[in-house]
């Protein structure tokens, strides 16, 4: 049949005698062409905001076309004609892949947890940096202690990540923190000062008076 000869008529107009022809019903129709009779109505009462996007109007048609002996090609025409609707505008897009949704939802995902992984390590990590470090001092290991010798070996233990300082001199520790030296004493009453510092975190100062008794 050309449809172009009778571009005056509506869809459901050239559609409806082609069924009544082969005596279809919509039912039928819907059967064949494996589109739902919802959208059949929508195409034939010319409802557009009841059916998808026009590239799926456009292959429904192409499938009625087929089963009615029509041209597709004439059968989209005289729909765009009645509707109207020369171009394909912004809402004529195909629906987004929900596929593709899918899989930008799952790498937001993995992108969460990694960023929870991230903020774990830097929350634990954080503590070599901040907050406030240890200090233990082994020898002297009370204050005004008394001696009669002019030196003593000042010994203790600090995390090895913090710096350590005696009298505003750095002292050295081991890979575990432990660090001892040697310092002279004056006579009288000697006072050292421990002080630790962490990074970016507080410091901690203990001082120690040692009393060098000469005999």
């Amino acid at each position: 049949m050309n449809i172009m000869k009778e571009e005056q008529k509506t869809i459901k107009e050239v559609v409806g005698e082609a069924m009544g022809i082969r005596g279809f019903s919509v039912e039928r129709l819907s059967s064949l062409t494996d589109v739902p009779e919802r959208y059949l109505k929508a195409i034939f009462n010319e409802e557009p905001e009841q059916l998808p996007a026009l590239p799926y109007v456009r292959g429904y048609l192409i499938k009625i076309a087929e089963v009615l002996n029509l041209d597709g090609d004439e059968l989209w025409q005289v729909y765009k004609k009645n509707l109207n609707l020369k171009t394909s505008g912004e809402a004529d897009k195909l629906p987004q892949n929900r596929f593709a949704l899918k899989r930008f939802k799952k790498r937001n995902l993995i992108f969460a947890i990694l960023g929870i992984f991230v903020i774990i390590f830097l929350f634990f990590k954080a503590g070599q940096f901040l907050g406030a470090p240890s200090l233990e001092i082994n020898n002297p290991s009370a204050d005004n202690f008394i001696t009669n010798i002019s030196f003593i070996e000042l010994r203790g233990l600090v995390d090895p990540q913090d710096k350590l300082m005696v009298n505003n001199e750095e002292i050295p520790t081991d890979k575990n923190g432990y660090f001892q030296k040697e310092f002279t004493l004056e006579p009288g009453i000697n006072s050292i000062e421990f002080k630790v510092k962490r990074l970016l975190g507080k410091e901690v100062i203990i001082t120690r008076k040692v009393i060098y008794q000469q005999q």
